[in-house]
C-alpha cells in the first residue's frame, strides 16, 4: 500500500521549493536533564540566565483510539486504533533591556507542537517531517519566507492573503 495524501498542491509562479531555517540548537553541549520519566522530559539550557531559563519539554504518549474524535467513517479505519502523541514545548524568556534608564521589562514566550498519529507502519518519519512542513506553511503567505503572514496573525488577523 501506499500513503495518499488526499491532496494536490497547485504550483506557485516562480516557487518550486521553501526553505525555513531551524534553529542552530546543540542539545549534546548547551542542554542538561531537569526532569526525566518514561515518558517525558525537560532539558533546561546551561548558557541561558538561572533567572530566566530557556526549556525544552519533550513528551510521548499512546492513544487508545487516534480516531476519537475525527470523520473517519469506521468503514475506512485501521483495524488497529493504537496510536501516538509526540510533544515538544519550547518556553523562553526574552528581556526588553533599556540600557539608558537600567530597566528590565522580561517577557515570557513558549511554543509547543503535537504530533498525533497512528501507530502504522505506513506513517513514516518522512510523511510526519512533511506534515510538519505544511503546518508551518500556515504562519507564511503563499510562497513567501517573510515574516509578513506571521506578522498579520500576531494582532489577530489570520486570514491569509488571496483567500
Amino acid at each position: 500500500m501506499s500513503i495518499d495524501k488526499g491532496y494536490t498542491d497547485t504550483p506557485i509562479t516562480g516557487v518550486s521549493t521553501l526553505k525555513y531555517e531551524r534553529g542552530l540548537v546543540n542539545f549534546g553541549a548547551d542542554f542538561n536533564v531537569v526532569e526525566d520519566n518514561s515518558q517525558e522530559i525537560t532539558l533546561t539550557n546551561i548558557t541561558s540566565p538561572l533567572d530566566r531559563p530557556e526549556k525544552f519539554r519533550m513528551g510521548y504518549t499512546l492513544i487508545r483510539d487516534i480516531y476519537t474524535n475525527t470523520d473517519v467513517s469506521v468503514n475506512v479505519q485501521a483495524p488497529s486504533k493504537r496510536g501516538v502523541s509526540v510533544l515538544v514545548q519550547l518556553t523562553n524568556t526574552y528581556s526588553d533591556v533599556d540600557l539608558e534608564h537600567k530597566n528590565r521589562v522580561d517577557l515570557p514566550v513558549s511554543t509547543h507542537l503535537v504530533l498525533k498519529f497512528p501507530a502504522n507502519a505506513a506513517i513514516t518519519a518522512d510523511v510526519i517531517q512533511e506534515q510538519v512542513g505544511r503546518l508551518l506553511s500556515g504562519l507564511f503567505e503563499t510562497g513567501s519566507v517573510s515574516n509578513d503572514r506571521l506578522k498579520s496573525m500576531m494582532r489577530g488577523s489570520l486570514l491569509p492573503k488571496g483567500i
